[in-house]
């Protein structure tokens, strides 16, 4: 019966593993030269012999065959690998990509006691302003119970904090405390590295590329919610000395402040912007309505008389207050149109 003589493990360049075992009803055997045949194939050899019997290469016999184990990590040949035939699934890459950034962002959040969770909630939260409970959650599309434990855990950690609506008693609303703001912009530079580690065959002008897809493929995936303004900011040229969130509009201004706001940034860049739909838009020329409108700030209504207009300002309790008339807007990559024609176009 054939006994095993000898086994292993080989690795190629990639350090996909694979094992190798070798097997003869004859002790003369020459394993050195079958070893030599299977470097030439740019596998790294790791020969291990077995109990029981006896290991035919020596470092005479394996002269001039090369040593890519030396090359190697150091501990256990790791034996996990990808079936060759699921990378020319794109679903496949980005799951599996997908997990090891996850990976990746939950040990960068894990040496200050968080989860992605706890991140997601402060983002949301300094995006879109104080936010209901039950409204977090079902933004987040999570279990309201455990959106009320990050709460609990943020409110410990002084990150956000509960406060009842003055206009709405009844109503409790989650804010970013300036602790918390001043924290989260601390967390993002800190945890953006984790792109720098996922990324780091591509140059900047790939990333960029690779950014604006994934952009529009999660924009078909998971479109935002209709009619609001609220989508995360994309990537923008930024001239020297300035900064992409000099001319991001806040919705929860009010209206006047806003109208002043958009004149202000007139020939500068960036003018004044928002998002909406997944891409850039900046607001070149806006004005306060006549009429008063309710809503959660930065949504978007079409009206009869005075066309696009945005609601603007705190939203308490439904208290209708001024809106900001969109008059000139201009798209992410195309050029400047009215409002009307802008979002009568279905880009909207």
């Amino acid at each position: 019966m054939e006994q095993p003589a000898v086994s292993g493990v080989a690795h190629d360049a990639s350090g996909a593993a694979f094992a190798v075992v070798g097997l003869s009803n004859l002790p003369t055997t020459d394993w050195a030269q079958v070893f030599r045949a299977l470097a030439d194939t740019d596998l790294t050899i790791q020969a291990v012999a077995l109990p029981g019997t006896t290991r035919q290469t020596s470092p005479a016999d394996t002269a001039g065959v090369p040593d890519r184990a030396a090359a190697g990590p150091s501990g256990p040949p790791r034996l996990s690998m990808t079936p060759p035939s699921v990378l020319n699934l794109n679903a496949y890459l980005l799951y599996a990509l997908g997990k090891a950034a996850r990976r990746r962002l939950t040990e960068r959040l894990a040496a200050h006691n968080l989860r992605l969770w706890h991140l997601t909630v402060m983002a949301l939260v300094a995006d879109l302003g104080p936010q209901m409970k039950t409204v977090l959650a079902a933004r987040l599309d999570m279990n309201s119970s455990d959106l009320v434990k990050i709460v609990n855990d943020l409110v410990r950690t002084g990150h956000v904090d509960c406060a009842r609506d003055p206009a709405n008693r009844r109503r409790v609303l989650v804010r970013l405390t300036p602790e918390g703001r001043t924290w989260l912009a601390r967390l993002n530079a800190e945890i953006a590295s984790t792109d720098d580690e996922v990324l780091a065959p591509l140059n900047e002008e790939e990333r960029a590329q690779l950014a604006s897809l994934l952009r529009r493929v999660h924009r078909h995936l998971e479109p935002s919610p209709a009619g609001v303004v609220h989508d995360p900011p994309g990537a923008v040229e930024i001239l020297s000395g300035g900064s992409d969130e000099d001319g991001r509009i806040d919705w929860t201004h009010s209206a006047e402040e806003l109208a002043r706001f958009v004149e202000s940034r007139r020939g500068l860049h960036p003018t004044a912007f928002t998002h909406h739909a997944g891409r850039r838009l900046d607001v070149l020329a806006a004005t306060v309505s006549r009429g008063l409108y309710s809503g959660e700030p930065g949504l978007i209504l079409r009206t009869g008389d005075e066309g696009v207009v945005v609601v603007a300002g705190a939203d308490h309790g439904g208290t209708a207050r001024p809106a900001l008339v969109l008059r000139q807007v201009r798209s992410e990559g195309g050029g400047a149109s009215s409002a009307e024609e802008h979002f009568g176009t279905g880009r909207g």
